[in-house]
């Protein structure tokens, strides 16, 4: 053999053999793709404790728990576990609250690296609250308990109406309990923090949710008849959403009407004259069971637009007709109420189509002078011709002459009441917003003295009154109150008005 071709085959050798070592190497050290590879899970699992867990399909692997300060290492191995199938746990005790740690297990067999774990980062925070339960003391309060978390120095209480998201703090507490004060009906949703004073960056995640199931708060329901039908309608019950509507029948029981979304239900099968009442349920449904509240109070309606037997007020508007008139007829026609307007008849010309849509939903037009001087203050004559002279104005728009008379300033003597004409209107509340012209103080001044049988003084002429008024005509609603005119007030309380008679509320006799 020659020692050319000998060097070669020499050579091809130890080529050999230095592969053999590089893919032995290669294959020791070897990091397997993200389809070969195992998963490890991690959680805190009580005081400054790791737990890690894992699956094993075999009793011959050698699992070594590595641990790190950086992802990059250098890892160090903490204990080794062999022997298990199935779910294997490891713990590690030995960390710092607010330090960060990470984790990776190596699997090892015949003293060679299997496969390695993905490098998990953890974070040492609180634990979670477990244990957490829930009392029920009454509608209104809820107790919760929670196991202590060794570490905490308080606790964050959050709810929500929904079991996966919406959750909002309610409260903070030192002990491992706390009441909610602030209940009224449906589902609730209910996790708990751990949180250490002055170290916001340790505290942990919230407990698992726990929930309590409350019946739905009782509707409060108010009906009106209109074109024919009755519309009942009620505020939201807290956690509701389904109504149930019931009708007593002839036999003196309530009969289902029907099931709605929404927060009113008409009746159009009604006589007019006739009184109906109505019952409704609020309902929700979770975890397959409907909860429903107990049924509301009798809500009684007559089939016509004025039920005598319920509360009624007059508001009533002087020295338009101007440039609110207008908003305060429509926000009057929305929520189906009427009202009196005093009009000056100096101002009638300039605002004909605000007089009209105020005749066209039914308010009444009444006089108010005709350009506001103090008819105390005129002869008769002079009397005579500022309520004549607003007659014809208002006649001339709307057809009709007013049948009432306000005097300006409320002024009256025996002289202006024989000389007018007609009933006089004077006021129970006067909200004084010509003086104020703040709409907080003119809804004050109605909604903390009104009564049944109340008129009120206002001025249509005003910006803050119009939008004080937009607010009171609906609350009066809520609150139960028909809005109507003067007219009809003297009519359902029975008040024949008489000219000459001056008239400052109408109630019942």
């Amino acid at each position: 053999m020659n020692r050319v071709y000998g060097a070669k085959m020499q050579g091809r050798k130890l080529t050999g053999v230095l592969f053999l070592l590089i893919a032995g190497l290669l294959f020791m050290g070897k990091r397997v793709d993200a389809q070969g590879a195992f998963t490890i899970e991690s959680r805190i699992d009580g005081y400054q404790s790791v737990l890690l867990q894992w699956e094993s399909d075999r009793e011959d692997y050698i699992y070594q728990i590595q641990r790190a300060h950086k992802k990059t290492g250098p890892f160090e191995t903490l204990t080794s576990i062999s022997g298990q199938t199935g779910v294997v746990s490891s713990y590690d005790h030995d960390v710092v609250l607010g330090d960060t740690y990470y984790y990776k297990v190596v699997k090892v067999t015949g003293n060679q690296t299997a496969e390695e774990s993905q490098v998990i980062k953890m974070k040492i925070l609180l634990p979670a609250p477990v244990n957490v339960n829930i009392v029920k003391l009454e509608e209104e309060q809820i107790k919760l308990s929670w196991n202590k978390v060794e570490g905490a120095t308080g606790y964050i209480i959050y709810r929500s109406n929904n079991k996966e998201k919406g959750f909002k703090k309610i409260g903070e507490t030192a002990k491992a309990k706390f009441t909610d004060k602030n209940v009224k009906g449906g589902a609730l949703y209910y996790r708990v923090k751990a949180v250490k004073k002055k170290r916001k960056a340790v505290s942990g995640n919230p407990s698992d949710t726990v929930s309590v199931y409350l019946k739905p708060c009782v509707p409060v329901v108010m009906g009106s008849y209109e074109k024919n039908k009755i519309k009942i309608t009620w505020k939201k019950s807290e956690g509701a959403d389904t109504y149930y509507v019931y009708k007593k029948n002839s036999k003196g029981t309530y009969k289902k009407l029907g099931t709605t979304n929404k927060l009113y239900f008409t009746d159009k099968k009604v006589k007019k004259g006739n009184y109906y009442e109505y019952k409704v349920t609020a309902a929700y449904s979770r975890e397959g069971i409907t909860r429903k509240s107990k049924k509301s109070r009798a809500c009684k309606v007559l089939a016509d637009v004025i039920d005598p037997d319920k509360k009624m007020i007059a508001l009533t508007f002087d020295d338009g007709p101007g440039r609110y008139t207008e908003d305060i007829v429509n926000c009057l026609k929305k929520n189906n109420g009427k009202a009196t307007f005093f009009v000056l008849g100096c101002n009638v010309d300039s605002y004909k189509n605000a007089l009209k849509a105020a005749d066209k939903i039914g308010c009444q037009i009444g006089n108010h002078s005709y350009n506001h001087k103090i008819l105390t203050k005129l002869s008769k004559k002079e009397i005579r011709e500022q309520i004549s002279q607003t007659d014809t104005k208002v006649k001339n728009v709307i057809g009709k002459t007013p049948d009432l008379v306000r005097t300006p300033g409320g002024a009256i003597s025996d002289t202006v009441n024989s000389t007018v004409g007609k009933p006089i209107i004077l006021w129970s509340i006067d909200t004084l917003d010509w003086k104020t012209r703040s709409k907080d103080k003119t809804i004050k001044a109605v909604m903390r003295d009104i009564k049944d049988g109340d008129i009120v003084l206002m001025h249509d002429i005003y910006e803050p009154t119009k939008n004080a008024a937009c607010f009171l005509i609906p609350k009066l609603k809520q609150e139960g109150y028909q809005l109507v005119t003067v007219g009809e007030l003297a009519k359902y309380r029975g008040y024949a008005l008489k000219k000459g008679t001056v008239y400052r509320r109408l109630r019942r006799k």
